[in-house]
């Protein structure tokens, strides 16, 4: 009898309980662009730009699931390699000794372009390049740290807003706190003509490229590199995603997060865009892109594609890079010699 009481107060007590419960309500959808919810980001509205579909999706469709959504590979050496006066290696160089030692080479009148190189004698590099529009603008910045600067060696190409537009500007390039690493620096100082031709060369690269897209907050990109690539060139512009300054890391790992290479880029919007050749001897390379700039402000695009092939390089010379004296007519146009820098003396032979 004492079950059967208790079995009867508790079904009187159950419709009470449902009595208080709250009303099941659909919650509208809140979404501000076509009236649906998005599928990210819990439902919530959510500005998804075309171009960050486009480059997201572009590739994956017709991508294998076991297979990376882009690599790195070709069939023939990239055409801008055959160019003697393009990435030259082989320019006067200057000896800069660690322990912050620096190199200051003011641009000409009329320059907007310039190539520079960088190595070592084999040991680590670490040195850090920048352009300076006055006395506190810093325009131009990437921070250098490599296991072997002689098999590794910096090979980059900026664009800066002419001087007869923007005012003096000045190129630095330093090494680090440590006295054991020194750093042999060249620098060659386009022509306007030679700027123009090479801007067409670039542009002929982006438009036959596919183009990476990078929002911002720490996004990683992730980009293997084939085993028959010998050096890749970088590519990176934003005047289709914001025309705004970017901020990135760049790694080249062989194996499990092994840096062979790190780079710390940061171009300002008139110093794009932005070329440079990174060397990848031997195979499993993997390119590693870590936007550092905000969400809302870091959007930029980049390529990477083969720069020479093992098998289809063209053969190294030994012969002084033409244009090596840069945007002067002679050697002693700026009265900086034939290094273009303040040190003459200084020129390693």
């Amino acid at each position: 009898m004492k079950v059967g009481s208790t079995l009867l107060a508790l079904c009187a007590i159950l419709p009470v309980a449902s009595a208080f419960a709250p009303a099941q309500t659909t919650r509208p959808g809140t979404s501000l662009f076509g009236g649906e919810n998005h599928p990210i980001n819990g439902g919530l509205p959510t500005f998804n730009p075309p171009s960050r579909d486009r480059a997201q999706s572009e590739h994956v469709d017709q991508t294998p699931p076991n297979q990376s959504s882009y690599i790195v590979s070709g069939d023939r050496s990239s055409e801008l390699s055959y160019d003697p006066a393009a990435f030259p290696s082989n320019l006067p160089l200057q000896q800069i000794q660690g322990g912050k030692s620096r190199l200051t080479y003011k641009m000409p009148q009329g320059a907007d372009r310039a190539q520079i190189f960088i190595n070592s004698h084999g040991r680590p590099l670490k040195a850090r390049v920048e352009l300076w529009l006055g006395p506190i603008r810093r325009v131009h910045f990437i921070d250098i740290a490599c296991m072997n600067g002689a098999e590794t060696p910096y090979r980059g190409c900026i664009k800066f807003k002419n001087t007869d537009s923007a005012g003096p500007q000045t190129l630095e390039i330093s090494t680090s706190d440590d006295q054991a690493f020194p750093a042999l620096v060249g620098v060659d100082i386009m022509t306007p003509d030679r700027s123009k031709e090479r801007q067409a060369v670039f542009d002929a690269i982006w438009k036959s490229s596919t183009k990476l897209y990078s929002q911002g907050d720490k996004t990683v990109r992730s980009i293997p590199i084939a085993d028959h690539v010998k050096s890749v060139q970088l590519l990176v512009w934003s005047k289709d995603v914001g025309k705004k300054s970017f901020k990135a890391n760049v790694e080249f790992l062989q194996g499990p997060n092994c840096k062979r290479q790190y780079y710390e880029l940061q171009c300002g919007g008139g110093t794009q865009p932005y070329h440079a050749v990174f060397e990848v001897p031997g195979n499993g390379w993997t390119m590693r892109w870590t936007n550092t700039k905000t969400l809302h402000d870091g959007s930029h695009e980049f390529v990477v594609v083969p720069y020479e092939l093992e098998d289809d390089a063209p053969a190294e010379s030994d012969e002084m890079a033409p244009y090596y004296n840069g945007f002067a007519e002679r050697s002693d146009e700026f009265g900086y010699a034939n290094s273009l820098g303040p040190h003459g003396n200084r020129v390693w032979h």
